[in-house]
């Protein structure tokens, strides 16, 4: 009982400075911009112009939003099943690595972004080659981190489960799935932020509707409150993203002893 008041107590500890870090930020953006003038508010807008701003743009920035945050969860999810599935298969059959292996390695290094003018060329400038960009770069991350996790699988487990008569494919579902799942968690979330990345790149470069088409629109008049607002926008959605990640992952892998918050 003890322990687990004291692990309470740390928590809350924490989050308590994690509140005062943003509230500090916050008051340092205020007396930079307001107080003190220290900085032209072209060059970093006030509280207040922002404000103003979402005020100003209220019936159109909840859509904006939406839209971007769909775009990235469908692009999330699909990428990050398909790459954990194709490195599953890489990793239990030696002929579809030797295939796929030095594909993926030639394709790894490429930054998607550069491939944006092709996405615009081959699918147009609508939802589903923005979805498919950012898919392509979860796609790229998961391959290479699930086989990284089918390796460091402690060979004891599978060595274990040989003795007891299981066979291949019933090792990989009932012991290698269940291990790996601790380590894609890194993976995952390495994804999602780059998932936020190539949307908002895709839709700064062809898009007629998300966050990214507001601030390219804005950016036209130097109108950088309104860029400003959707940078803010940015954060708090992927902050929000990596906390519903962080929630499925916590009670997907709730049988392990992995509790992030118990290292505080």
């Amino acid at each position: 009982m003890l322990q687990e008041e004291g692990l309470r107590q740390r928590i809350r500890r924490t989050r308590a400075i994690s509140l005062a870090s943003i509230l500090l930020l916050l008051v340092t953006w205020y007396l930079v911009t307001t107080e003190w003038e220290l900085v032209s508010s072209l060059k970093l807008p006030s509280p207040d112009r922002v404000l103003d701003t979402l005020v100003q743009v209220r019936a159109t920035i909840l859509r904006q939003a939406l839209v971007t945050f769909y775009r990235v969860g469908i692009s999330f999810l699909a990428g990050s099943a398909l790459g954990v599935l194709v490195g599953l298969v890489m990793s239990r059959f030696r002929i579809v690595f030797a295939l796929l292996e030095p594909v993926i390695e030639a394709l790894r290094p490429i930054p998607p972004i550069a491939l944006i003018p092709f996405f615009i060329l081959w699918f147009g400038i609508g939802m589903f080659g923005q979805v498919l960009l950012a898919g392509l770069g979860c796609f790229m991350v998961m391959v290479v981190s699930t086989i990284e996790a089918v390796r460091n699988v402690p060979r004891i487990y599978i060595q274990a489960a040989r003795s007891l008569g299981a066979g291949q494919d019933h090792i990989y579902r009932t012991v290698i799935l269940p291990a790996i799942v601790p380590e894609l968690i890194a993976g995952w979330r390495v994804a999602l932020a780059l998932a936020f990345g190539l949307m908002i790149a895709a839709e700064l470069m062809g898009a007629q509707e998300g966050i990214g088409f507001m601030i390219m629109v804005a950016r036209r008049s130097l109108n950088t409150q309104t860029i400003l607002l959707g940078i803010i926008i940015i954060g708090m959605e992927a902050a929000l993203a990596d906390r519903l990640l962080y929630l499925f992952t916590r009670r997907l892998t709730r049988w392990t002893e992995r509790d992030a918050e118990s290292h505080v």
